[in-house]
């Protein structure tokens, strides 16, 4: 374990580097301004409001400014929402977003095992061609599609949930956008996950316990599970990540005043510290849950570890 976390914190470091760097050179050469969506303005205007941002400045300068700002936890100004900072701006949409990529990985991981496990347990029935049936689909289909599919079905025909809006975390509102974010990871566990359980209950020992009279339930839990699940904890990394950042369409869908929507925003508006402060922020979850999913391997196959 203490070898995969300085492997990992070794890579961390320069990867966040290049990503700060990279970004930020990105955002400076991107045709546009942030001072172009609004109406016209004057030269002198324009430079003034240049001048007050820093963005007038020598492009090296404003890289080591921003750079001295991040270390001390200042994400600068947003230039488009002049009443707020960037730090404020991301305490308001981050919890959304945490929520929403949290309860749908909660909603994924199990449902995902439980139908993988479902269908390896009978091999070609047709249980394991239902189920991977509806896995693949649900893989298949991207959350902008699943999302306005479940808004049309569940509250604009049924009128059993509300349209959008998070509606101070109510549960009502959560539901479709975390189903909506879960579906295609679930799909994809479950193919995993049933792979997986193929092979392990396929194995020696696996036979040897059913010879023993062991039941299928106990097998399953005391003998194939835990090797099993070796390619789902490889998957969990890109999956939490994937759910983090496809949350940015849902929250767009759904009208979630999360950090995906703030990042769209952002973007359209050439809102340079918010964009990069979300880039930043993303990396380094990305970061962490590729971490906490290689310290899973480990736990699950220790000869990841050595």
């Amino acid at each position: 374990m203490r070898a995969i976390l300085v492997r990992r914190l070794m890579t961390a470091l320069p990867t966040m580097a290049a990503v700060i760097l990279l970004s930020f050179l990105l955002m400076r050469v991107a045709p546009g301004g942030p001072f172009d969506a609004e109406r016209p303005l004057d030269p002198a205007t324009r430079a003034a409001l240049a001048h007050a941002y820093g963005l007038d400045r020598p492009l090296i300068e404003q890289l080591g400014r921003y750079l001295l700002g991040l270390a001390q936890g200042d994400f600068g100004p947003s230039l488009v929402y002049r009443d707020f900072s960037v730090g404020d701006l991301v305490r308001q949409g981050l919890p959304v977003s945490l929520t929403l990529g949290g309860l749908a990985l909660a909603v994924a991981l199990p449902l995902g095992i439980a139908a993988g496990a479902l269908a390896a347990m009978r091999p070609g029935g047709w249980a394991d061609r239902v189920l991977m049936l509806a896995a693949t689909i649900a893989t298949l289909l991207p959350s902008f599609v699943t999302g306005p599919l479940l808004v049309l079905a569940f509250a604009l025909l049924l009128g059993w949930l509300p349209v959008s809006g998070w509606g101070g975390g109510d549960p009502r509102h959560l539901l479709l956008p975390v189903i909506a974010l879960a579906l295609p990871t679930a799909g994809a566990i479950a193919r995993l996950a049933r792979a997986g359980l193929a092979t392990t209950l396929a194995q020696d020992h696996v036979r040897t316990a059913r010879a023993r009279g062991l039941s299928e339930g106990r097998i399953l839990l005391r003998h194939a599970l835990r090797p099993a699940l070796v390619p789902v904890a490889s998957y969990v990394g890109p999956a939490a990540a994937g759910l983090l950042t496809g949350a940015v369409v849902v929250e767009t869908v759904f009208a979630l005043p999360g950090l995906g929507r703030y990042f769209v925003q952002g973007a359209l508006n050439r809102d340079y510290p918010l964009v990069l402060a979300v880039v930043i922020l993303y990396a380094g979850l990305i970061l962490l849950f590729n971490l906490i999913a290689d310290l899973l391997y480990g736990w699950l196959d220790p000869r990841a570890a050595g």
